[in-house]
């Protein structure tokens, strides 16, 4: 069926002359029809578009888990067409991956809101009754009914000592602490608690050592809580000049760093779950530009240790599209672990590593076409710097999300 165009005697896009019987312009290829492109016309381009997006997208996908290192193979022998381009696939799978990612970590901490609640200004500390009995401080057990894990809060040494006569004085106590903890109120754990209570002294000299912390950073702490809250108050307000001052007042170095570590932690609520969340997608957005930084490096190690293929570009490729799939497949768990259930979800991500391993060796062997034994051991040699460097990357991110 013909087309019916509205001929221009010139493109509209260049300016270049056109003849009758010109359909496209022979300059930039733009099609010779002038007239007013209707709103169904604009909405089945979209439509077409996404498509075939997506149709890429699927053969990708198909030809990335069906056989490992294909689409790598296919790409760099000439058959592209039917795949989605390496790096607009890693784009697009990783915004998905790192907005997933996004998301579960603003669940956890809304989770959390009862630790989070509290303002920085709250006096109160918590500490594990462990701690006031001289031993190491427990916040965590495999055993769920482990009375170390109930928690004491305190602003003085007097005040947890009324809190501990408190809780030696009555049953009645127990029963409200232990499920406050996730604790079974059963007389086992009674019994545990009230022995653990009953190591904890008076005149402890363990409990001389547990005090409020007014600290902010290194030797940057003060002795009172007025301090403190008068220094949270101002700090919005400080010059550089007077953040270096305090640093030298307090015996700590004036440069950049604990610049702005000190203006950092001091305007950072840590008992705020809005400033977390912002702290938190600050990291996740650096982790992710750190990626852009992380394959480019892959690659060259690929390049020095299967030299197999001579030409950068190749091993590019090849990073470009393993860190895809990975983000496909951590994505895919996370999905589970947000929207079906949390619980199997997280039990779901040692056979996701395992997958990866088991992927990339499979990818390596078919694209490099070397003996499984060779593979391997390449891996292996591969495995460290690649370790050492994405370690090293993911510090330096996590750095810069939260001083950023």
């Amino acid at each position: 069926m013909s087309k019916k165009r509205r001929k221009s005697d010139t493109c509209l896009n260049c300016n270049n002359a056109l003849r009758p019987e010109d359909n496209y312009c022979p300059n930039c290829g733009q099609e010779n029809n002038s007239h007013k492109i209707p709103v169904k016309h604009l909405l089945l381009e979209v439509f077409v578009d996404f498509f075939h997006f997506d149709t890429k997208l699927w053969n990708t996908i198909k030809a990335s888990v069906t056989r490992p290192g294909k689409i790598t193979i296919d790409y760099l022998e000439g058959k592209r067409a039917r795949y989605v381009p390496p790096v607009r696939f890693y784009v697009f799978v990783s915004f998905i991956f790192f907005l997933l990612l996004g998301k579960l970590s603003e669940e956890a901490i809304d989770k959390n809101q009862n630790i989070f609640q509290k303002g920085q200004s709250d006096p109160w500390i918590s500490i594990s009754i462990n701690e006031p009995q001289g031993n190491k401080n427990v916040y965590q057990s495999k055993d769920t009914n482990h009375v170390r894990l109930n928690i004491l809060k305190f602003e003085t040494k007097d005040s947890l000592k009324a809190e501990l006569r408190r809780l030696k004085g009555s049953n009645a106590e127990f029963d409200q602490l232990l499920p406050d903890e996730d604790i079974d109120t059963a007389n086992a754990s009674r019994e545990q608690l009230q022995k653990a209570l009953s190591l904890i002294s008076e005149h402890s000299l363990a409990l001389d050592t547990v005090k409020p912390d007014y600290s902010i950073y290194g030797k940057v702490e003060f002795s009172t809580k007025e301090e403190f809250e008068q220094f949270k108050k101002n700090i919005h307000h400080y010059t550089d000049k007077q953040v270096d001052s305090l640093l030298l007042v307090k015996g700590e170095k004036a440069n950049w760093f604990n610049r702005q570590m000190v203006k950092k932690l001091g305007k950072f609520d840590k008992n705020n779950s809005d400033d977390i969340k912002m702290i938190t997608h600050a990291i996740i957005k650096s982790i992710s530009l750190t990626m852009f930084i992380m394959m480019p490096l892959t690659a060259i190690l690929l390049l020095l240790i299967f030299y197999r293929r001579k030409f950068y570009y190749e091993h590019l490729i090849f990073s470009i599209h393993i860190h895809t799939i990975f983000f496909v497949i951590f994505s895919f768990i996370l999905v589970i672990q947000i929207f079906i259930s949390e619980k199997f979800g997280n039990n779901m991500w040692p056979w996701a590593f395992l997958l990866c391993l088991i992927y990339l060796i499979a990818s390596l062997k078919n694209n490099y076409k070397q003996t499984l034994g060779k593979t391997i051991s390449k891996f292996i040699l591969i495995s460290i710097p690649y370790f050492i460097i994405s370690l090293i990357l993911t510090l330096v991110a996590v750095i810069y999300g939260f001083l950023a």
